[in-house]
Parts: structure tokens; sequence; C-alpha cells
């Protein structure tokens, strides 16, 4: 995969033959940890401190739980990676760190430390980040493989209901609805991973972050709605005829973020709905010809209907 460096590829490889070996770097982190809590547990105890004695025990037995979720997750990047899992959303520059964290994580190359409430986890340019919270970068740095194939085949399904329209068995009638089509995509979008319907191939080829400038629903939005500065020589601040393949991109970054989900949400909709309506009406207007009605157009696999029918 392009988003995937040498680097960390080898890193993600080791881990694996390591079995998710967080380091000696990392280990030492642990020691240090262990040794605080011992620490405080001894002075509460002396001090009959039953309070905090009691806290610093229920966190020294928590350490090795903890290391052990660390160890999964460090298994769970490795292999995102070594299986092309991760998103095309991680090539862009804008979100560098990310991928930096991931390369830090996985090398071992930071100690592990505590916070005051006793998680275990890695600081990285100055941030603390928890197990659970590397666990969640990841997570959202995937591919979303489940919420692409639902609507991959919602694509599929609109193209045979047209088929069936058109009148291969003599119907006349129009049996796609827009509106319960649109409920349907919305309701897989805001289940879905917005990362990867932005930046992830859905059907042939062409991921919606490379349509996003000719999208009219785009017009009416002011860059400062979804925190970004106009590019330059835009009086009006508004997305318009001046986007570039360059603004489109930061938009879909800026799109992925958690507080333009509603935005983009919609936006993933639309687009969608309009390819699946577009697919249905093109094979409802497809001009009737002899081989329609043989069982080998009849049993046309999903990638075979996607390429008839995509929209142009």
């Amino acid at each position: 995969m392009n988003n995937i460096n040498e680097e960390l590829k080898t890193l993600a490889t080791n881990v694996e033959e390591l079995s998710g070996s967080l380091g000696t770097t990392a280990y030492d982190g642990i020691t240090d940890i262990v040794k605080k809590l011992h620490s405080e547990y001894d002075t509460a105890a002396k001090n009959d401190d039953k309070q905090t004695r009691d806290k610093s025990l229920a966190n020294l037995n928590g350490v090795v739980a903890k290391v052990d979720s660390m160890k999964q997750t460090n298994i769970n990047m490795a292999a995102a990676i070594n299986n092309g899992d991760l998103s095309n959303w991680n090539e862009e520059d804008s979100i560098s760190d990310n991928r930096d964290l991931f390369k830090s994580f996985l090398g071992g190359k930071a100690p592990l430390s505590s916070n005051e409430e006793g998680d275990i986890g890695i600081k990285h340019n100055g941030k603390f980040y928890t197990n659970s919270e590397v666990d969640k970068m990841l997570s959202d740095s995937k591919k979303d493989f489940s919420s692409i194939k639902d609507l991959r085949q919602h694509v599929i399904d609109a193209t045979a209901l047209g088929k069936e329209d058109k009148g291969l068995n003599g119907a006349t009638t129009n049996g796609f609805n827009v509106e319960n089509t649109r409920a349907q995509i919305l309701d897989t979008v805001k289940k879905g991973n917005t990362k990867s319907l932005l930046f992830d191939s859905i059907l042939d080829g062409r991921p919606m972050v490379d349509e996003i400038a000719d999208m009219p629903e785009l017009k009416g939005i002011r860059y400062a709605d979804l925190g970004l500065k106009p590019p330059k020589n835009d009086d009006d601040g508004m997305m318009n005829e001046t986007l570039t393949p360059s603004d489109a991109r930061k938009i879909a970054v800026s799109l992925a973020e958690e507080g333009n989900a509603e935005i983009a949400q919609e936006l993933i909709t639309n687009y969608m709905t309009s390819i699946i309506q577009k697919n249905n009406d093109n094979a409802r207007q497809d001009p009737p010809k002899p081989s329609d009605s043989t069982p080998e157009v009849s049993s046309m696999s999903a990638q075979e209907l996607i390429e008839k029918y995509r929209r142009k």
C-alpha cells in the first residue's frame, strides 16, 4: 500500500515475529511504574491510609492485564499494516502525526508510563495516550469493509431491480424507492467509518474524495464551517468553482473529523444515493437486447453489473 512505508512494514513484521512484544524500552517503563506503585503501597500501609493502599494494590494487580491489552493492540496494528487493512485516509499529509504515533507504538521507542488515573500508555509529542485511545485510533484508521460491502450491495440490488422493471418479464412498473433507499444508505453510513467511506474506493476504483470538488452540496458551505482557511484569492470564503483537487482533499480530511460527522454523513449518503438511482435508471432505460433474456445476463457477477451500470 502507498500509505505504508518500509519503516512501518519492517516494524510490523518484527512485532508479528515477536508475538506482540513491546520491546525493552517499553518494559523499562513498566519497571518504573511497578516501582512507583510499590512505593505508594508501602507508604500508605505505614501511614495506615487504607484508601490509598487499596488503590495502589488494585493498580498493581491491573498492570499485567493492561500490558497484555497493549500487546494485543500491538499485534492488531501489525496485522492491519501487513494485511493492507489501513484506509487510504492514512496517506494524507495532514495526519502524519497519526502515522508517527503508530511507528512509536510499534517500535517500542517510547517507554510505557501511567497517568493519575492509573492508566498505562505512551507519551507521543508531549501527549499521553492510553491503550484504549491508541486502539480507537487504529480502528478509525482501517478500511470499513463491512459498510463498503453493504453499499455495493445496494448498487447491485438497484441495478437488478431496474433490469426487471425494464421488461425482462414483461414488467412496466418502477419498483425503486428513492426515499427508502436513502434512509437505508444513511443508516449504513452512520454506523460506518467516515474516514474510510471518504477515502477508500466503494465501487470501481474512484473514491469519493476524488469527486468532492464537483459536488453541488458543497457549494453552499463556508470553509470556516469545516475549520479550514479559504484558498488564496477566494473573496467570499465559500466553497465554489475555485475548488482544486488539493482543496478537495483538505475538505475531505476535515469532513472526516468527528465534529463534522453529520455533514460528512449527509454528503456520503447523497453521493451514494445518486449513484444507486443512476444505476437503476440506466438499467431500466437500456434498450432491450436479445441477450437480456439469456441465463448469462441474469447471472452477471456483482463486478460486471457495477462496471456496466457505473455512473459515468
